[in-house]
């Protein structure tokens, strides 16, 4: 029996040769010009196994459509679709629970094995919720930028991981923005309105390093006249980005790693036993699996912080995306 697939599109010349391309791989397709035309079918005939959606159309848009779809029919797959490809179109596409993410223009070739997947999914997990996921990114100075093949790949990964509470390692040369990412992430997630903390440990003095990390007390060492909070306590609740961590001495590896384990630690000079709740992002320009080989790395500590691994591509491979 072949799968039910509707296309929603206020372009014709989109729906018109998608719904072709999907008929031709054997789905019973029908397209509709408007979020409203495809709610009425659905009332009137029930959900399809399958739905694509345009982001911006007259009336309601595809979002609206989407939260409405997903309200009903929550393990409806939907496929959003859009030529706005950056990480604010993606994170509402995935914050409100889309299987896939299609930028325009697109390969039709890609849209139909996209179908496929999504519909074997579908059928794999027929009882299960889609769950709603997040990108990232609000318009600012800030913001990531980028419309190649690979800037699109991250945006989406972006968009999955953002409400995920995982630790993310973020790779890529130097220059290339990983900070931002981080900030991406930061801002879709659910900790959103909690701090975004940011520290260079490359840029800070190894003697200095642990205080900045995890505060100390009055007359802890020299110059230590009252108690600092460090940079876990500030962040606590939201996000703590550690940039350049392979530079990390190993004695602090492993009270980050307690950290990460445990979520707690004491100030330093202190006996007090401080919880937190922090997601934490670490960033590297440097092969870390190579520091762990040299034994300047503890590979535990690695383990911990790369959950999920994002790689943002070297500006010399994406000159499109340099204004």
């Amino acid at each position: 029996m072949s799968s039910r697939v509707w296309v929603v599109d206020d372009d014709r010349s989109v729906r018109f040769v998608l719904a072709a391309a999907l008929r031709q791989a054997g789905h019973a397709t029908e397209d509709f010009a408007s979020a409203a035309e495809a709610l009425r079918a659905l009332e009137l005939h029930g959900p399809p196994d399958l739905l694509f959606t345009d982001v911006r159309m007259p009336g309601d848009d595809g979002l609206v459509l989407l939260d409405r779809l997903k309200q009903a029919h929550p393990a409806l797959p939907v496929i959003v679709m859009s030529a706005y490809t950056d990480v604010a179109s993606t994170a509402g596409a995935f914050r409100g629970g889309a299987h896939e993410f299609l930028s325009k223009p697109f390969d039709l070739d890609e849209a139909v094995a996209l179908a496929a997947q999504a519909l074997g999914t579908a059928a794999d997990e027929d009882a299960a919720e889609q769950a709603p996921e997040a990108g990232a990114g609000t318009a600012g100075a800030d913001a990531l930028i980028g419309d190649t093949p690979a800037m699109r790949t991250l945006f989406r990964a972006i968009g999955r991981l953002a409400q995920a509470p995982l630790s993310v390692l973020i790779t890529g040369e130097t220059g290339t923005g990983k900070e931002l990412v981080a900030r991406a992430l930061h801002r879709e997630s659910p900790r959103a309105q909690r701090p975004f903390v940011a520290l260079n440990t490359a840029a800070i003095p190894a003697e200095l390093l642990e205080s900045e990390l995890f505060g100390h007390e009055a007359g802890a060492f020299t110059g230590a006249g009252k108690r600092h909070v460090g940079r876990f306590e500030q962040a606590n609740g939201g996000t703590l980005f550690l940039d350049e961590i392979g530079d990390m001495p190993l004695p602090l590896q492993t009270r980050l790693l307690r950290v990460l384990a445990e979520g707690e630690f004491f100030r330093v000079g202190g006996r007090e036993l401080i919880r937190v709740d922090v997601r934490v992002i670490a960033a590297t320009h440097q092969a870390l699996d190579t520091l762990v080989a040299e034994g300047r790395f503890r590979a535990d500590l690695l383990h911990r912080l790369d959950v999920v691994r994002l790689h943002l591509p070297p500006l010399r491979e994406r000159r499109e995306d340099v204004p």
